[in-house]
């Protein structure tokens, strides 16, 4: 595998990064998960935007903008199209002469920028949504959400103790009200007072979660989808329950906590927003692909 690492191709036996970076004591970064269907990135600009968010508020100085042609280079050294793209940007190692474990960060820290990717299946593959049998469990994370730091241990967590329990994930929930997968953002497909069906998701301001890219697609392309607080009472009540995300595209969760959500299989919602995803996969598919910039790899 060649991986990017601050500025070069290199092979992964053979990339380095000091065990004093902040990023390594601190979890002090961020990181971005990007999906390549043909060569092309879905939803390449909003990920940099989200990055660039992000970086403003930890006050790390890098530009996102950088990520596309890196993404570019990353992808045509490793002879991908279809792949999973992961970045981190960390604070970086002091400067010489700084206190390694400084809470505030000395000044001239230079990010440390780890780049790496591995094959995915192609967009055809995802003919139907993956059935997901979860449990729930208490948010216990902290409360910038929509911040995508590397830290993740809250997350790491709740999926332990999701796997301990014999079971695909779990969908957080903070004071009676539902956040997010471990990895994931959730939709609910549920009746309102006259009966009639409504598709809503987890607003950012309801609980910390995260602004997912492909939760933000389908809002945009779903423009009846509801951006609401849910509670845990709608979640166990609705009919149906998808989790998404870059990896995960869409999922239907069968079932809570043992007990079926609707008829136990996946349902109509989760069938049409995967549809709708690969819709948008498709158009992007259809622009100008990538340029194949092959750099030069070291090692």
């Amino acid at each position: 595998m060649i991986v990017h690492l601050n500025g070069s191709l290199i092979e992964s036996r053979l990339a380095t990064v000091s065990v004093f970076d902040r990023g390594f004591l601190f979890g002090d970064g961020l990181y971005e998960g990007l999906r390549a269907f043909g060569g092309r990135v879905v939803g390449m600009d909003r990920h940099v935007e989200r990055l660039r968010a992000g970086l403003a508020e930890a006050r790390i100085d890098w530009d996102a903008a950088r990520l596309k042609d890196l993404t570019d280079e990353l992808l045509a050294a490793n002879g991908l199209r279809d792949a999973f793209i992961y970045w981190q940007v960390t604070r970086g190692t002091p400067p010489p002469g700084s206190p390694w474990r400084a809470r505030v960060p000395a000044h001239g820290s230079i990010p440390t920028i780890l780049g790496f990717c591995y094959a995915t299946p192609t967009v055809d593959s995802h003919q139907a949504p993956a059935p997901r049998r979860v449990i729930t469990v208490r948010d216990t994370r902290w409360l910038r959400g929509t911040m995508k730091s590397i830290s993740l241990l809250g997350s790491v967590l709740a999926a332990i103790e999701a796997a301990e329990a014999g079971t695909d994930d779990a969908i957080l929930i903070r004071d009676g009200v539902v956040a997010e997968g471990t990895s994931s953002n959730v939709f609910v497909a549920l009746r309102d007072a006259s009966g009639r069906p409504r598709l809503a998701t987890p607003s950012i301001q309801s609980a910390p979660i995260l602004a997912g890219v492909t939760r933000d697609i389908l809002i945009d392309r779903v423009p009846s989808c509801e951006v609401r607080t849910i509670t845990a009472d709608e979640l166990a009540a609705a009919d149906e329950v998808m989790l998404v995300g870059t990896l995960t595209m869409v999922a239907s969760v069968v079932e809570i906590d043992r007990v079926p959500v609707g008829d136990g299989a996946p349902g109509p919602a989760a069938s049409m927003l995967l549809g709708v995803l690969r819709e948008v996969i498709g158009s992007e598919q259809s622009a100008t692909p990538l340029a194949g910039v092959l750099g030069r790899v070291s090692g």
